[in-house]
């Protein structure tokens, strides 16, 4: 479920609505409208997908609570975050799987008026029923999102691994959930981030962050194949994590040009402390594909640095900054 800077990812397909006083700390994260959802797991920490807050700037993406905006500073995720292209559609990057992806974004200000969920303890086991809460895509595509937010009955399950394959799914960081009925309901696009729960003590519990699905093998929504998220319990400690944020660009990579030479501008980072990589690269020839004319694949070049000679021909750059809080890519919006 990985599309672009901000992934439209995994709502919930044949979905029930669910109370949303069983619920208030189910957070929506916005833009221009509802993109991933998220957890409140502390007064001042809400969890979601990583792929949905990488390189995100906390002044353009709205954390909604209860009905209420809650300003954040940064996301803290694993630097071990990355995505794992589908054997189906390798150069798809929304078909990507993914592996440690959760993020905990930290609010500004604590929140005193929602209690937070609970993670569950101990982990769910195979064939205990969960619930996988949305408000992203309720059918396949091109259909919307859901207003409120709607719940796929599941249950925990062991098949993932013949679903997926070793290359894809990881049983120790990956938590497996299936619809056994006909109803087939399951996370589609809008979910990613969102809760899946299962019941401890009397009440609801978190024990995974939706991440990604049938997408990975060309499937859509509802066609069959179970649900992937990111198990809580294996993130224990970046719950409660302290420290660097995750970097974001305020100003956009771009590529000078001085006669042969070319220059990669980084931009503005923050938080300053980030490091940077850089690589070169030519876009491929375009392909025909039936009536439509698509960019050829992406061409990296061998060696790096922020500068480099090119004999002919235009070239972009990739600028990857990483602090102890995650990392991010971001491309030249131009090529020179």
């Amino acid at each position: 479920m990985i599309g672009s800077t901000l992934l439209a990812t995994a709502a919930v397909f044949h979905g029930t609505p669910f109370p949303p006083e069983q619920a208030p700390w189910l957070v929506s994260l916005t833009t221009r409208g509802p993109y991933c959802g998220g957890a409140l797991i502390a007064p001042d920490r809400v969890v979601t997908a990583a792929h949905c807050v990488q390189g995100a700037d906390p002044g353009r993406v709205s954390v909604r609570l209860s009905g209420r905006r809650r300003a954040w500073r940064g996301a803290i995720f694993p630097t071990s975050y990355r995505e794992i292209p589908s054997p189906v559609h390798p150069e798809d990057p929304s078909a990507s799987g993914t592996v440690d992806d959760i993020a905990v974004l930290l609010l500004e200000e604590p929140v005193t008026d929602v209690a937070p969920v609970p993670v569950a303890a101990p982990a769910p086991a195979v064939g205990e029923p969960s619930v996988t809460l949305g408000r992203g895509r309720t059918g396949p595509a091109p259909s919307a999102g859901s207003a409120v937010a709607l719940a796929a009955n599941q249950v925990v399950s062991d098949g993932c691994a013949s679903a997926y394959g070793s290359s894809l799914f990881h049983p120790a960081r990956h938590l497996c959930t299936l619809d056994p009925t006909a109803n087939a309901a399951q996370a589609c696009a809008g979910d990613s981030g969102g809760p899946v729960m299962v019941q401890r003590n009397g009440g609801w519990a978190l024990a995974g962050v939706v991440t990604w699905g049938g997408e990975t093998q060309g499937r859509d929504c509802g066609e069959g194949l179970p649900d992937v998220s990111e198990r809580i319990a294996a993130h224990a400690g970046l719950l409660t994590r302290a420290g660097t944020v995750a970097p974001w660009a305020e100003r956009r990579v771009r590529v000078r040009r001085s006669g042969a030479v070319r220059r990669c501008v980084v931009g503005t980072w923050h938080p300053a402390a980030a490091t940077f990589k850089v690589r070169w690269w030519r876009e491929g020839a375009p392909k025909l594909d039936g009536q439509q004319l698509t960019p050829g694949k992406r061409i990296y070049l061998e060696g790096g640095g922020k500068t480099r000679t090119v004999k002919s021909g235009k070239v972009g750059c990739s600028v990857t900054a990483r602090t102890a809080g995650g990392w991010a890519t971001e491309d030249s919006y131009n090529r020179r």
